[in-house]
C-alpha cells in the first residue's frame, strides 16, 4: 500500500434515513475501476475461465492464447442445446436489429408510426416502413410458445422496458419462464447498444447500469447477461470492452471489422481471436474473446427467408400434391456452411437470421426455418453414411458456449479497431465530429444527471422517478445513431426534445435540493424557481431584471475546479459582486471586469432580441463535490468598459505559465514555457476541407458518417481579417476574427496552467468541413499521437498505420483521424516536451504530419455517403442560414509528466463541470453563502468518485450504488501512477 487516506462522506442534514453504503472498504490499484453489476441467486461473479489460462505461447510469431473446456460457472450456460460429436454444430441465431431511434424515433419505431408529422397527413401519424416493435414482440412470444426448440435474441433493453411495462404479471411468468430456460437470450442487456467511439465511460456505465437493474428487477433472469452484442457499431474501442470485461462479460460479437483487415483475417482465419483489452487489470479481466459475424447481422444474401419473401417454405412431409421447397433453402445453406467454414478454424458456425425490424410475421419466420433446419438434418446433409452438419436453434450465449468447449489456441488481438472504412476512400471519422450542438448538450446533460444524484444523497430528498427519466434520456443518448449524429433529423429533433424536459426535470429537482442544502431553516422555501440559463450564448434575459441575486455553483467533479464565470450584463444595468460578504465568508472569488461582447458573440442566434451587450468576469474555485454561492448586486445604470479597438500591430499576453506572441497579422508565431525559459515556435490556424461528392478514384462521398475531402492537399487556411489584444490583470485574451463564419478568443487567465483557445463557428458555406490546426517545428513526434479511449484509457496511435494487420493508406487526412471523446496528445521525447488539448465534446482528429494536431469541430456536408440516411448533414440553425456553434480547447506545453497530470484532470473537469443556478434574492432569505462540501477530507489525487446513486429506499434505508477509480495508467506518472488505499466511513 503506498499510503492510506479516509474518505468521509459528510452526515446528512438529518436522521431521517440511514444511509447503506454498498461498497465499504475500497482497495483501488493503478487505473483501477469499481464497477457494480448484477449479482442474482447463486451466482456472485464470473471468472475468465471460459477463454483464457495462464499459458500463452507463440506459433509462427503469431501470439495466441491456449485454452482448454472448463464448466462454465455462469447458469446462462446450462440450457445450451446438446451438441453432436464429429459434426460442424450450425447454430442458427434468430434476432431482429432494433435501433432505439435511428431513421426513426425510439417511439415511432416501438408503435410503428412515422414520427414525423408533415402537412401532407394532416398533422396525423402514419405507418413507418418499418414493422413495430410492440408487435414484433408480442408476435415472436407466441411464436416461441408454439416449439419448444426454438429460440431467440433480445437485446435493447430500452425497448424491452417499453413493452414489459404494458405486460400484466402473468404474461410476464411466461417470458421469465422462457428466459430460465435459455430460449429468449438476453445479449448485452444494457439500454441501449452504445457507441464506442464518441461515447464518454462514464455514460456509458450508467446506461449499462440502467438496463442491468431492470434485468435483475423485473426480468430476474439467473444471471447477467453473458455475451455483449455491438453488431452494429462504426468501429470498436478498447475501454469500453475492457469495461465488458470487469462487469462479466465473457465476449464480444459483433459484425463490422474494417475492410483490410477483414479480408486478411478471412484468409488466415481468424475472424475468432482473444482481444487483450486491458493489459493492466487481473489476468481473468485483461481478455475478452471476440468473435466477427459473417454478414454484419444478416442471413446470408441468398438465405433470406422473411415471409414477404419466400412465402412458406415446405418440407416433403408437409405436402402431397404440391412441390416441397424447404430442401431449395437446405442446399443453398450447405453451399454457404461450405465457404463459411473456409473463414473460421472452428467445428461451431453460426448463421445468424434476422435483420432490421424483422419477425413481425414470427410465427411464419420461425416455421420457414423449422423447415430448413429439419430438411437438412434429416435429408439433404450426407456425407457417405455420415452426417456433415448439425443444424439447431441457438443464441449467442449458447454459441460462445460451443466455443469455449474446443480446446485449441486462438490468435491474440491488442490495441482497438479504430477507425473503421468498409472499403478504400471510406473512412469512418466524420461522424466523430458530426452534429457538435448535440454532443455538447449531452456532455451538459450528464453534468446536470451526476450533480443531481450527488446532491440526492445529502438531501436526504430522493426522486427516483426523476433520476430515472434523466438517466433514461442518457442511456437513449448512448445509442450508436444519436451521440454520433449518424440520423436524420428526425430522431435528432426527438432527442433534443426528451433532452429539454428532462433537463427541465433536472433543473426542478436541483430548486427542491438546494432548498434542503442551502437554506438556513428547512421551514423557508426557495419562493422563486431557480434560473438555469445558457451561458454559452452569453444570454441570460431574467438577471436584465433582479436587484440583486446569486449565483448557486456546484462542482461535481472529484477535483478542484478555477471556475472563470461569465455572467451577461443587461446594456442599462452594473453587475458587482458583493465584496463585503466574499470578504466577511472568506470566499475564494474575485471580480475581475466587465467586458463588451465581440461583434461575432453577439450575432449567435437565439430565440429573443438580446440587450446584454456585456460580460461581468469573476474568477471562483470550487473545490471537490462542493457548493459555492456567490452574492451579486445591480444598479440601473449603464457601464462604461474599455472599447474594442483592433491593432496591426504585434502583441503578446501572458500569466504565470506563458507568454503568447502574435504577429502583425494578428497569428501566433511563438508560446514561451515560464517553467523551463523555452521559446516555442507555435502556430494556431483554422482551415477547411471541401467534402467529395466521389471522383474517378473512388465513388465515395464524404455525409453523416465518412470523411471524405476533395483530393490530399492540406486543408485550405482560413485568414485572419482583424484581431486586437486586450490585458486586465489575472484576465488576458487575443480576439481574433476570421470571416463571417470563424471567431476566436485566446485567454491566458490568472495562474492557470492551459491556454484557452475559445471559438465561435458557425453559418458554414456548403460542403465545408472545417478544422483548427496546433502546430510547432519545434516538437518532433515521428508519426506517434495519443489519443483517449471513451475518455479513460490512452491509446498509441502512429500515422498510417493500425493495431492488428497490414494497412495500406487512401486518405492521408481522414485516414489519420481517430475520435478525440475528452482529447488528444503527442510527445516529443528527446525534448520532455507534451502538447496536450483537451476538447469540450467528443471530436474528430489526428496528427496528420509531425509536429501538428489537426481537430475538426463543425462540418457542412450536402453530399451524401450513401449508407441508409439520404439526408445531407445540413443543420440550419434557429436562423435558417446555418448552425453556429461555440466551444473551447485547453492547450498545454508542458514537460511529458506535467503533461499528463493536466491531461487527467482536465479531461474530467471537462465532463463534469459545474453546474450554474441564479437566485433573485429580493425578498428571500439569505442562503448560506460559507463554503459547503460533500466531502469531509481530501480525496487522493489520483481518485476519482465516478458515481454516488441512490439506488432503492425501503424501510428508511436508502441504499447507495458507489463507484471510485484511480485515473491514471501505471508509470504514466512518477507519483500519481501508485497505488493508493481509501477508507469508507
Amino acid at each position: 500500500m503506498h499510503f492510506i487516506r479516509r474518505l468521509l462522506i459528510r452526515s446528512t442534514r438529518t436522521t431521517k434515513y440511514r444511509l447503506q453504503i454498498a461498497i465499504l472498504i475500497i482497495a483501488v490499484s493503478s487505473f483501477g475501476l469499481l464497477i457494480s453489476t448484477p449479482n442474482h441467486e447463486n451466482n456472485t461473479h464470473v471468472e475468465k475461465q471460459v477463454f483464457v489460462s495462464e499459458k500463452i505461447k507463440t506459433v509462427e510469431d503469431v501470439p495466441v492464447v491456449e485454452t482448454t473446456p472448463s464448466e462454465p460457472t455462469n447458469c446462462a450456460y446450462r440450457n445450451c442445446p446438446k451438441l453432436n460429436e464429429d459434426v460442424i454444430n450450425v447454430h442458427v441465431i434468430c434476432h431482429t436489429h432494433l435501433d432505439p431511434g435511428w431513421l426513426n424515433s425510439v417511439d415511432g419505431y416501438f408503435f410503428g408510426v412515422n414520427h414525423d408529422r408533415g402537412a401532407s397527413n394532416g398533422g396525423r401519424p402514419y405507418r413507418h416502413t418499418m414493422p413495430s416493435v410492440l408487435t414484433i414482440f408480442n408476435n415472436v412470444m407466441g411464436a416461441l410458445l408454439e416449439n419448444s426448440q426454438r429460440r431467440f435474441v433480445m437485446v435493447e433493453m430500452s425497448f424491452i422496458w417499453r413493452w414489459w411495462k404494458r405486460l400484466d404479471e402473468d404474461y410476464k411468468n411466461i417470458i421469465r419462464k422462457l428466459m430460465n430456460e435459455g430460449r429468449i437470450d438476453i445479449a448485452g442487456g444494457s439500454w441501449t447498444s452504445n457507441d464506442e467511439a464518441v461515447s464518454h465511460y462514464a455514460a456509458m456505465i450508467d446506461q449499462c447500469t440502467l438496463g442491468f437493474r431492470f434485468i435483475k428487477d423485473e426480468l430476474r433472469t439467473c444471471s447477467q447477461p453473458a455475451v455483449a452484442w455491438q453488431l452494429d457499431l462504426f468501429g470498436h474501442g478498447r475501454e469500453i470492452n475492457s469495461l465488458f470485461a470487469h462487469m462479466g462479460y465473457d465476449a464480444i460479437l459483433f459484425g463490422r471489422l474494417d475492410y483490410q483487415e477483414k479480408e486478411q483475417r478471412t484468409n488466415e482465419k481468424t475472424l475468432q481471436m482473444v482481444w487483450k483489452v486491458d493489459e493492466n487489470a487481473p489476468e481473468s479481466k485483461q481478455w475478452l474473446f471476440t468473435g466477427i459475424l459473417p454478414n454484419l447481422y444478416h442471413p446470408p444474401e441468398t438465405l433470406g427467408l422473411k415471409s414477404d419473401v419466400v412465402g412458406s417454405l415446405l418440407r416433403p412431409s408437409d405436402v402431397e400434391t404440391m412441390q416441397e421447397s424447404a430442401s431449395i433453402y437446405s442446399r443453398r445453406l450447405l453451399e454457404e456452411l461450405e465457404k463459411q467454414q473456409l473463414k473460421y478454424e472452428s467445428k461451431n458456425i453460426a448463421v445468424i437470421y434476422g435483420g432490421d425490424f424483422e419477425y413481425e410475421d414470427a410465427t411464419q419466420y420461425f416455421q420457414n426455418i423449422d423447415a430448413m433446419i429439419t430438411t437438412i438434418n434429416n435429408i439433404t446433409n450426407k456425407a457417405g453414411d455420415k452426417s456433415r452438419y448439425h443444424v439447431h436453434y441457438s443464441t449467442p450465449t449458447c454459441f460462445l458456449h460451443a466455443l469455449s468447449k474446443e480446446k485449441r489456441s486462438w490468435p491474440v488481438r491488442e490495441g482497438d479497431f479504430m477507425s473503421y472504412a468498409h472499403r478504400a476512400h471510406a473512412f469512418w471519422t466524420g461522424f466523430y465530429t458530426s452534429r457538435p450542438g448535440i454532443k455538447f448538450y449531452e456532455r451538459s446533460l450528464g453534468a446536470l444527471y451526476q450533480s443531481v444524484r450527488q446532491l440526492s444523497i445529502y438531501a436526504n430528498h430522493v426522486d427516483f422517478n426523476g433520476l430515472f427519466k434523466l438517466g433514461e434520456v442518457m442511456g437513449l443518448l448512448q445509442h450508436h445513431d444519436t451521440i454520433t449524429g449518424t440520423s436524420p433529423m428526425i430522431n435528432i429533433a426527438d432527442a433534443l426534445q426528451r433532452m429539454h424536459q428532462v433537463e427541465k426535470i433536472g433543473e426542478n429537482l436541483t430548486l427542491v435540493l438546494y432548498q434542503h442544502i442551502l437554506t438556513q431553516s428547512s421551514a423557508i422555501n426557495l419562493s422563486q424557481p431557480l434560473v438555469f440559463c445558457q451561458l454559452n450564448e452569453s444570454y441570460c434575459k431574467p438577471l436584465a431584471t433582479m436587484d440583486k441575486f446569486s449565483a448557486i455553483i456546484y462542482n461535481p467533479s472529484s477535483i478542484s475546479n478555477q471556475l472563470w464565470l461569465r455572467i451577461p450584463v443587461d446594456q442599462n444595468q452594473t453587475i458587482h459582486l458583493d465584496i463585503d460578504t466574499v470578504k466577511k465568508l472568506s470566499i475564494d472569488a474575485q471580480e475581475i471586469a466587465t467586458i463588451d461582447l465581440s461583434p461575432m458573440i453577439l450575432s449567435i442566434p437565439i430565440a429573443e432580441q438580446c440587450n446584454q451587450l456585456q460580460e461581468l468576469i469573476v474568477r471562483v474555485n470550487i473545490p471537490p463535490l462542493s457548493f459555492q454561492v456567490l452574492p451579486f448586486t445591480t444598479l440601473k445604470q449603464s457601464q462604461k468598459v474599455e472599447a474594442i479597438s483592433f491593432s496591426n500591430l504585434s502583441c503578446s499576453i501572458e500569466n504565470q505559465n506563458y507568454i503568447v506572441t502574435v504577429d502583425e497579422q494578428g497569428s501566433i508565431i511563438s508560446i514561451k514555457l515560464k517553467s523551463i525559459d523555452k521559446n516555442i515556435d507555435f502556430n494556431q490556424n483554422f482551415a477547411y476541407y471541401t467534402s467529395s461528392s466521389g471522383n474517378k478514384i473512388s465513388h465515395q462521398s464524404s455525409g453523416l458518417y465518412v470523411f471524405r475531402p476533395v483530393g490530399t492537399d492540406p486543408p485550405k487556411q482560413v485568414n485572419i481579417k482583424q484581431f486586437y489584444c486586450s490585458k486586465r490583470k489575472g484576465y488576458e485574451e487575443i480576439i481574433q476574427v476570421y470571416s463571417r463564419y470563424v471567431h476566436q478568443t485566446i485567454r491566458l487567465l490568472d495562474n492557470s496552467p492551459y491556454i484557452e483557445f475559445e471559438w465561435t463557428v458557425g453559418r458554414l458555406h456548403r460542403n465545408v468541413e472545417l478544422v483548427t490546426s496546433y502546430e510547432s517545428k519545434d516538437l518532433q513526434n515521428n508519426g506517434i499521437f495519443y489519443t483517449d479511449s471513451s475518455g479513460r484509457s490512452l491509446m498509441k496511435r502512429i500515422r498510417d498505420r493500425r493495431d492488428g494487420y497490414n494497412f495500406t493508406q487512401s486518405e492521408p487526412s481522414a485516414g489519420n483521424y481517430y475520435p478525440l471523446v475528452t482529447g488528444i496528445l503527442m510527445k516529443d521525447a528527446k525534448e520532455d516536451l507534451q502538447m496536450s488539448i483537451v476538447t469540450d465534446r467528443a471530436q474528430g482528429g489526428g496528427s496528420v504530419y509531425d509536429g501538428q494536431i489537426e481537430i475538426m469541430i463543425h462540418r457542412r456536408v450536402l453530399t451524401d455517403d450513401v449508407l441508409g440516411v439520404s439526408e445531407p448533414l445540413n443543420e440550419m440553425g434557429i436562423d435558417r442560414r446555418g448552425l453556429v456553434i461555440r466551444g473551447r480547447h485547453l492547450l498545454a506545453l508542458t514537460k511529458i509528466e506535467d503533461g499528463i497530470k493536466f491531461f487527467r484532470e482536465h479531461a474530467l473537469k471537462s465532463v463534469w463541470k459545474p453546474i450554474i443556478a441564479f437566485r433573485n434574492d429580493a425578498n428571500n432569505e439569505p442562503l448560506n453563502y460559507k463554503p459547503w462540501s460533500l466531502l469531509k477530507s481530501e480525496l487522493p489525487p489520483q481518485i476519482n468518485i465516478l458515481t454516488i446513486e441512490p439506488l432503492t429506499q425501503e424501510n428508511n434505508i436508502l441504499t447507495i450504488l458507489f463507484r471510485v477509480e484511480h485515473f491514471y495508467e501505471p508509470n504514466e506518472h512518477s507519483t500519481l501512477s501508485k497505488t493508493v488505499s481509501i477508507q469508507i466511513d
